[in-house]
């Protein structure tokens, strides 16, 4: 399977992320002190230094502020698999891209310390674990057509797939945050692979 190769990130696209990180650490801030509920988006524009036009034109919701890390595993979806891959194929292609998002993510501190923040925030906040559902379901099926129509398979092949490998990734985060509150440093590499072995165990039971 051929690498994607990622864009080339250009000065107007830099300075876009950087506005979504700073809101993203203000949305952060403010959850942890008084709550998603408690929190207006005024507050988080206010915060971060921006206006609340701005804050819309980068975040849909509050809730959605938070996500700004995970548009890695979102964006890595386009050009995955190739011409003929069966759904085992294209499970094994999504699995590969989702691993070195991981790693990616791994080698980031700041990231990695996002990411533990908003994992920690979706145990106890309902509204974030569903702005996370809603953002996973909408964001991929944006690509499922196109990937069906590239491998010539079905739409239901490449949910299965998806589903498949996306719920490896979404255990190995979740595992990640636990471990990490426990005060248990883990590799999110290694995790993904003991993850990806264990629901294999799993499944064949």
């Amino acid at each position: 399977m051929s690498t994607p190769v990622a864009p080339v990130e250009g000065l107007r696209d830099r300075r876009r992320r950087e506005t979504s990180v700073e809101i993203c650490a203000a949305a952060l801030d403010l959850f942890e002190q008084k709550g998603v509920s408690g929190t207006t988006v005024d507050e988080i524009a206010a915060r971060a230094g921006v206006s609340p036009r701005t804050f819309f034109r980068l975040a849909r919701t509050k809730e959605d502020a938070v996500f700004v890390d995970d548009t890695r595993f979102i964006e890595a979806l386009a050009g995955v698999g190739e011409p003929g891959d069966d759904i085992a194929a294209l499970t094994t292609a999504l699995r590969a891209v989702f691993g070195r998002e991981l790693e990616k993510l791994d080698a980031d501190p700041q990231a990695r310390e996002r990411f533990l923040r908003v994992r920690r925030l979706i145990a106890h906040e309902p509204a974030l674990l569903g702005a996370a559902i809603r953002r996973e379901a909408t964001s991929s099926d944006r690509f499922i057509p196109e990937i069906a129509d590239r491998l010539g398979c079905s739409e239901l092949d490449v949910r299965a797939a998806l589903g498949l490998a996306g719920l490896e990734m979404r255990t190995t985060l979740d595992e990640w945050a636990r471990r990490h509150e426990r005060g248990a440093s883990s590799s999110l590499v290694d995790l993904h692979r003991d993850v990806q072995r264990q629901m294999g165990r799993a499944a064949s039971a």
